[in-house]
């Protein structure tokens, strides 16, 4: 099973990085790599939605909020080309009213696939760090 772990340094405090980096339906304008992100409704901390990226695949999605330190994810519909698709991100407060996104995603392709794993990963870590980067500016650009 891949695991990607990327982490990116925040100059904001922890709150406000946990609550702006889990506006969904703003990502469009935080990370580059969406094109829309639709809420499709919400189950007590679970919210589902639907993300289109660049290249106009959309696949539908849930994230669990437990603020300001957790928020766990899953790909849903449709999961291919995975078996299973899920994130955790992992928020710290650091010295200086920064904080630390960590980014942990682990993800399993089908058996037909599994030579494609290594290709998947390093693709899926390279637009890990880039959207962590474009989040990052994208927070620290706001007011706080």
């Amino acid at each position: 099973m891949p695991v990607i772990t990327k982490s990116v340094i925040v100059d904001a405090p922890v709150a406000l990085t946990f609550e702006v980096s889990n506006r969904i339906d703003r990502w469009p304008d935080m990370i580059p790599e969406y094109l829309r992100a639709e809420i499709l409704g919400y189950e007590g901390r679970k919210i589902w939605f639907r993300l289109t990226n660049q290249d106009q695949a959309s696949w539908t999605s849930w994230r669990m909020l437990f603020p300001p330190y957790v928020a766990y994810a899953e790909r849903y519909e449709p999961i291919a080309p995975f078996v299973f698709n899920h994130l955790t991100w992992v928020y710290s407060a650091l010295p200086g009213n920064r904080s630390q996104m960590t980014w942990d995603m682990y993800f399993e392709l089908p058996e037909e696939r599994k030579h494609e794993e290594e290709t998947w990963r390093d693709r899926m870590a390279e637009h890990t760090e880039a959207n962590q980067k474009a989040m990052r500016t994208y927070i620290e650009s706001l007011e706080h």
